[in-house]
């Protein structure tokens, strides 16, 4: 072996270290997951890590153009939080480039692994604190206001029952996935196993929609993976059995799902008369926080609607600069369909996306730190796999023996 690929043998062992000390941490509470983020950025910037990335990484210009919008935007309107938010931005952009140029594909299904090794774990937690063997988390040595009680619902280690919905949500296509993927019985069995205690976990959480989002993911899972006449097939016959179970009064929450409605019409409302008053340039992240008390009484941290927020909180103008940034990635997906042995993992990325979409229509989850770090884990793999299937090194082997 020469001193070259020596050298580049223990720095990859030392990115696949640092991303799997991150990686596992996102399954603690976020402000781990926050002190392990900053601690590894200080140590990647130390060694020239971001330097490096700089000069070979051609990053979206737009991205940055964005950035610097949403900076400029919060502090013309005083969104102090806005601000914060939008440096922290900075941090992201830098650490997640570092990821996307490093991230080997064969370890992208390591990293799969651990997710769902992570999920049984904090299955467990969530079981004890649905029959009160444990308390929730307690966080309000960070501040009181964080020491919000939720009756009746499960948040594990993710800080609100939305959050941990969305990250089962995560872990349920990651389990379908991997059954897919594999052959081999005992791992189905395991997987199936891991995936029916996600589910269980899911109407812990209390979440109304959680269970309509997975069966969209699943639906967008199968169509993007060729099986689309499986996929309707699915799609209706859960769609079915989510109204038996519906008029059967077994999906959580369902008693008060009118005032859950009206309290959302509530919120779009104020959302959409801050979004005329503002349409063009928005007031940065969180602008929801801003505005709330000059169209109402109702004070929530955004719009409850992906779409509602994002146009609130960065108006057109800035809306289409995330839009066009987003044009590179949305190119690599493109292209991921040339290659047939990309179609599972694109079909994985694609149900990915669609559960921030699907879930977005009624509330963001995908604005936290541990939602956001696992779905970014995973869809910006998506660059390396096709760089590797274009020069013709994928190896079917290396992945089965991970599956």
């Amino acid at each position: 072996m020469t001193e070259e690929n020596q050298l580049m043998d223990v720095t990859w062992h030392l990115n696949r270290t640092l991303l799997a000390i991150l990686f596992v941490s996102n399954f603690f509470p976020f402000y781990i997951t926050v002190i392990v983020f900053i601690v590894e950025c200080i140590i990647l910037a130390s060694l020239g890590a971001f330097r490096r990335i700089d000069s070979r990484q051609n990053a979206s210009p737009y991205l940055w153009v964005f950035v610097a919008y949403s900076i400029l935007i919060s502090i013309i309107y005083q969104n102090y939080v806005g601000i914060g938010i939008s440096f922290a931005f900075i941090l992201l952009i830098f650490y997640f480039y570092y990821y996307q140029t490093t991230i080997k594909p064969y370890y992208f299904e390591e990293l799969l692994n651990i997710a769902l090794i992570s999920s049984f774990v904090v299955f467990i937690f969530a079981f004890l604190e649905h029959f009160n063997y444990i308390p929730e988390w307690d966080y309000t040595f960070i501040s009181k206001a964080m020491g919000r009680m939720h009756r009746n619902r499960v948040e594990a280690t993710f800080f609100n029952p939305n959050y941990y919905a969305m990250m089962l949500e995560f872990f349920i296509m990651i389990g379908f996935y991997k059954f897919f993927k594999t052959s081999k019985w005992r791992k189905r069995l395991a997987y199936t196993f891991i995936t029916l205690c996600n589910l269980t976990a899911l109407f812990f959480t209390g979440s109304r929609t959680a269970l309509l989002v997975v069966v969209a993911a699943v639906f967008v899972f199968l169509y993007v993976d060729g099986f689309k006449q499986t996929a309707i097939y699915s799609f209706l016959g859960a769609c079915v059995l989510l109204t038996i179970l519906y008029f059967l009064n077994l999906l959580p929450r369902m008693d008060d799902i009118l005032y859950a409605f009206e309290d959302r019409f509530v919120i779009w409302d104020v959302a959409v008369k801050g979004l005329k008053d503002n349409i063009w340039f928005g007031q940065g992240p969180l602008t929801f926080m801003n505005i709330w008390q000059d169209y109402g009484e109702k004070y929530t941290q955004h719009a409850h609607n992906i779409v509602l927020d994002t146009l609130l909180s960065y108006g057109i103008i800035g809306s289409g600069l995330l839009t066009v940034a987003f044009y590179p990635f949305a190119k690599i997906l493109n292209k991921m369909r040339q290659f047939p042995q990309l179609r599972r993992r694109l079909a994985l990325i694609c149900s990915f996306i669609a559960v921030v979409l699907v879930h977005g229509l009624t509330d963001l989850p995908i604005f936290w730190i541990q939602t956001a770090f696992l779905f970014l884990f995973i869809i910006l793999s998506a660059k390396n796999m096709l760089h590797e299937a274009e020069l013709g090194i994928y190896r079917p082997q290396d992945t089965k023996k991970r599956s």
